[in-house]
């Protein structure tokens, strides 16, 4: 069986394959080899996010496990030159600026407008380099968060926001987002995570996600943590662990077990994020994800192709059914208790033309979709398009240019459960006034490189169906994102 690359490798695949990971494996591998269709070179690695440590996610690619520390630049050169110097030590180090601005144009609310910030450090530290112990990393951030939540001004207590760094651990002083350490394995093709951390950083992510200022895919589609408490985000976390193979370069297999806390960045539980204790946990966290990291032709266009599942051990109440399996709006009867609740996530990005040598330089297509389980979840369904482009001008290398559209369903338990509550005169959950249905963003947005370190973002949301309700307006908002590296 041969296999012939388009850059004129020439592979006897049948026998090596064979010999090396026995007859079962064939097949899977040769498929690995038509999907990474690379050189004999070292895979093209990317892209890695450039906003760290805003979100310095752990995209995987080609045994590029979680990057010693995130490559940025920065404003100062003194301190840049610094903390490369720290780097060759073992020691990475970075510190940020993060303030999103935003002001509705119509919808009742023209004029209304907010600002929120953060400002986040990042410690990293190699230890081989430290003390000699080969393949051990730790990794920390801390942030300060402050600002007022614009989303909040319209009733939107949903998935969408027109700020993503508003969140969990807002208006706090300093805030632990994670301390975690990695141990590398079998020459790099197996890494095991421990210790405080999201999920997020590892399942489901894209540094694509954070181009955009709406909170509904900043990090990752919203819908998996607002359904379930267990898919921890960023800036919360919860212990766990989480071990990743690599069968093959460009193919990897992932899996996780994480706490799940409820009240996580919430004052019931622990605010600041400093709270080590277990004793509010409700279960665990089990995700486990498939990738693919394919490059193809000359020019290494590089895409990342992922599907997931995530089980949440815990018990969460029915939307619909009361313990004795009658709608719960009609009897009044508390809703009944479930256990457990299943997600799954497909999602995909591919590089379509190249602007240049850096990981995110270039013309990229990404999309996706989640599901969660409909009987105890307030969302079905999430669906996203959109495309990114860095470097679309030759006199502009390091702008980005980019547009989203994101879709978000309601449980359709959850909804008949709604028209039965509004129809009686009943209060809604959700903070819902009229009982939801699904909620649509579009984002515009294009982000000037106006210093070294120095990032000025103009940006523009159109948002259909606030709160995923059909009697409130569209809403026009204009906003403005900075961010600046030390």
């Amino acid at each position: 069986m041969f296999f012939m690359f388009r850059d004129g490798y020439l592979l006897r695949a049948g026998s090596i394959l064979t010999r090396v990971f026995g007859p079962s494996h064939t097949a899977l591998c040769a498929v690995a080899l038509c999907f990474t269709a690379v050189s004999a070179q070292a895979q093209y690695r990317g892209p890695i996010s450039e906003t760290a440590p805003l979100f310095a996610l752990d995209t995987p690619t080609s045994y590029a496990n979680t990057p010693f520390t995130p490559p940025v630049e920065s404003m100062v050169l003194p301190w840049e030159r610094l903390v490369r110097k720290l780097n060759r030590h073992g020691i990475g180090i970075v510190v940020d600026y993060t303030s999103e601005s935003a002001m509705v144009l119509n919808a009742g609310h023209a004029g209304d407008a907010s600002y929120t910030h953060q400002i986040g450090m990042e410690l990293d530290l190699d230890w081989s380099k430290i003390v000699g112990w080969k393949g051990f990393v730790t990794h920390a951030v801390i942030v300060n968060r402050a600002g007022h939540n614009l989303a909040s001004d319209l009733g939107e207590k949903s998935l969408n926001g027109f700020q993503e760094i508003y969140g969990g651990g807002g208006n706090v002083g300093v805030h632990l987002v994670y301390v975690y350490g990695t141990q590398d394995l079998l020459r790099n093709r197996m890494q095991i995570a421990l210790g405080k951390m999201p999920v997020n950083i590892d399942f489901a992510n894209s540094p694509l996600f954070c181009t955009f200022m709406n909170k509904s895919n900043c990090g990752i589609p919203k819908s998996l943590t607002r359904t379930a408490a267990g898919y921890g985000t960023y800036p919360g976390s919860t212990w766990g662990t989480r071990l990743r193979y690599w069968p093959l370069h460009g193919i990897y297999v992932q899996s996780g077990l994480y706490g799940v806390n409820p009240y996580l960045n919430t004052n019931q539980y622990d605010r600041t994020g400093f709270r080590m204790g277990t004793e509010l946990y409700t279960g665990v966290y089990i995700p486990t994800e498939i990738g693919l990291i394919p490059s193809f032709g000359k020019n290494q266009l590089v895409g990342h192709y992922k599907f997931g599942v995530g089980y949440d051990s815990s018990n969460y109440r029915d939307v619909y059914f009361d313990k004795n399996m009658n709608p719960a709006a009609v009897t009044g009867l508390p809703y009944r208790w479930t256990n457990g609740k299943t997600q799954v996530w497909i999602q995909g990005d591919q590089m379509l033309v190249r602007n240049g040598h850096g990981p995110l330089q270039g013309l990229y297509v990404l999309a996706g979709a989640t599901k969660s389980q409909g009987q105890n979840s307030a969302y079905d369904w999430q669906v996203y398009a959109g495309v990114v482009d860095r470097g679309l001008f030759r006199s502009r290398p390091k702008d980005t240019v980019g547009v989203e559209w994101s879709e978000t369903f309601a449980s359709s338990r959850l909804v008949d459960s709604q028209w039965i509550r509004f129809r009686r005169g009943l209060s809604l959950p959700g903070n819902a006034t009229y009982p939801q249905s699904h909620l649509m963003t579009f984002e515009a947005t294009y982000n000037f490189h106006a210093f070294r370190g120095l990032s000025i973002q103009p940006d523009y949301q159109h948002i259909w169906r606030t709160n995923l309700q059909a009697d409130k307006p569209q809403v026009d908002a204009i906003g403005l994102k900075i961010h600046a590296v030390l």
